[in-house]
């Protein structure tokens, strides 16, 4: 209410929910940010909280030793990240190697490690037939399925974790993966050792990256 009486030209925030429970925190969130729209004022948030970066910001930018990865909105930041880095850093991901079998510049054809293939969207470069890739495919884009599709693995644990559960998967490769499901319906933790199979949810949210970068 200090900072705003003055009518700064710009509102700087250092970690103001920092302190605040997890339920009130979420509450001031979104009173802070009603407020910024009624007030019309620039508003400069520090935090360490990358889920309230992305609630709270119009535009973000992801820096790397000083140089500037990717500039815009907080959605196509997490859905659309431009360098591997970017899709590594903000938020969680599954990195999974493979070769591409073929590729346009829409779409990818990648043979994964793990002993599957897959469509995955081309990102950070062009993609050649044979090049080595990194597929990036986060934890809530992850699906079970139960025909041949997709790729095995096998739980080795399962994390209820409020609204959701997380599966840590090994794959054939030996390489782990995580898999977020909202606990609705049949998500359910699932016992050691019990053999699944995975695919992406849709072709365009599984990234591909040259595996140079």
């Amino acid at each position: 209410a200090r900072a705003l009486a003055i009518r700064p030209s710009i509102l700087l925030l250092d970690e103001p929910f920092a302190a605040l429970d997890k339920n009130l925190r979420l509450d001031m969130q979104i009173e802070v940010k009603r407020l910024q729209r009624v007030s019309g004022i620039t508003t400069l948030i520090v935090t360490h909280d990358q889920e309230e970066a992305l609630s709270m910001a119009d535009r973000v930018a992801v820096l790397s030793h000083g140089k500037l990865e990717q500039f815009g909105s907080p959605s196509d930041v997490y859905d659309r990240p431009q360098t591997l880095f970017v899709n590594t850093f903000v938020g969680s991901t599954n990195r999974m190697p493979g070769v591409v079998v073929s590729a346009d510049r829409t779409a990818a054809k990648v043979r994964l490690d793990a002993g599957a293939e897959i469509i995955a969207r081309p990102a950070g470069g062009t993609l050649s037939e044979g090049g080595r890739v990194t597929v990036c495919i986060r934890p809530e884009h992850l699906q079970f399925v139960g025909d041949e599709t997709g790729f095995a693995g096998v739980v080795g644990m399962s994390l209820p974790l409020g609204a959701t559960v997380v599966h840590e998967v090994t794959t054939a490769d030996g390489s782990g993966v995580k898999v977020s499901q909202a606990r609705i319906g049949a998500a359910r933790a699932l016992e050691n050792g019990v053999a699944v199979r995975l695919a992406p949810l849709a072709p365009s949210l599984a990234n591909a990256f040259p595996a140079t970068l």
